[in-house]
């Protein structure tokens, strides 16, 4: 009798422990995140932690600003941001080290963050987190819809039709200007140079992306060599910069205007080819700024166009950047106010940060 009651009991805690880790996953859906794991998140979550500026701006873009519960801090800084959506100034400033702790005080769940190891980490400690990068280990041309295509498998028929809409606005962006490249034989031509200076963060002339990025693969469609990609730092210093002394330097962020004033005074930054011959250029900042992969994205394509190819382009970039907030943001740009995005200017026609 005690060996077959033992034998009950063994049996009864196999079949509890087996039901207990039994999941159906009714109410959970199975994504495949940009660093390749396989994560079941909820349906439709109610509080996104978006640790990135991107992944915050298609959020809203996308329709799903009620569930954002922050993004990445720097977002904040930048005045146009609480302008185009006045939501923002309710929004939490997350950055990329946070602790578990405050995903969890913040009651997050569902967290987007660049680091596949604190994705994973996160997913130790109970959290639903998925890594989703602005960078690809070979090339960004197949990842540039990735996280709008998880949007998508997360939230189903609600964004279906902004996904559609802006992956739409991209490819056709991507289509016009490669076509009259490729009609004016621009692809036969030798590249170009081109440096850029990140300027989201106050960090000076030697701060850039490293490629394997929308920069590098917007660049590279309109036959821009991205010299950014040699370094094996993204702080490389002015000597390395100006050994492959590019042709073009780039700048963009919050911080721009003071780096555009910066870049023409400063020894040896300013005997680069690129300043000294004029082929300086901003790039514009709305929510983000446009070379994020974000609803501005055919945005940063078109204006860049115009820019590098000034007898081949002459888009339209006011009534593009009207038509992209009203679209994505709800907001009714005027013109004063689209020239100042454009410019890299706030509302008011001032640097959108300026330091001394």
């Amino acid at each position: 009798m005690k060996k077959e009651l033992l034998f009950l009991i063994c049996l009864m805690s196999i079949s509890l422990m087996a039901s207990c880790g039994t999941n159906n996953h009714e109410n959970e859906v199975l994504v495949t995140d940009m660093s390749g794991a396989e994560v079941w998140v909820p349906k439709n979550p109610k509080k996104v932690a978006a640790v990135s500026p991107s992944t915050g701006d298609l959020m809203i873009a996308f329709g799903l600003g009620d569930v954002l519960d922050g993004t990445y801090y720097s977002v904040m800084d930048n005045p146009w941001a609480e302008v185009i959506y006045p939501k923002s100034k309710d929004l939490f400033g997350y950055d990329y080290d946070n602790s578990v702790e405050t995903f969890i005080e913040r009651g997050a769940d569902l967290i987007f963050i660049p680091e596949p190891a604190t994705a994973q980490n996160l997913r130790e400690h109970g959290l639903n987190a998925l890594c989703v990068r602005q960078f690809a280990e070979e090339g960004y041309g197949d990842y540039v819809f990735s996280f709008s295509e998880i949007v998508r498998t997360i939230w189903g028929e609600k964004v279906n039709n902004r996904v559609d809409m802006w992956q739409t606005d991209f490819n056709k962006a991507i289509s016009n200007v490669t076509q009259k490249l490729e009609e004016n034989d621009i692809y036969e031509e030798e590249k170009r140079t081109l440096y850029y200076v990140c300027g989201d963060k106050d960090r000076g002339l030697g701060y850039t992306d490293l490629g394997k990025s929308l920069l590098e693969y917007v660049y590279d469609l309109l036959n821009i060599d991205f010299i950014c990609n040699r370094f094996e730092t993204n702080r490389p210093s002015a000597e390395a910069v100006l050994e492959i002394n590019p042709d073009i330097v780039a700048i963009g962020g919050i911080y721009q205007q003071y780096l555009l004033k910066q870049i023409k005074v400063e020894e040896p930054w300013n005997r680069i080819k690129g300043v000294v011959e004029g082929e300086l250029y901003n790039i514009p900042v709305g929510f983000v700024s446009f070379e994020q992969t974000a609803a501005e994205s055919p945005l940063f394509i078109y204006d860049m166009a115009n820019k590098l190819y000034p007898d081949l382009f002459d888009y339209d970039m006011v009534s593009l950047t009207k038509e992209c907030f009203s679209k994505y943001f709800s907001y009714q740009l005027n013109d004063s106010d689209t020239n100042n995005i454009l410019k890299g200017l706030d509302i008011n026609g001032d640097p959108l940060i300026w330091k001394e």
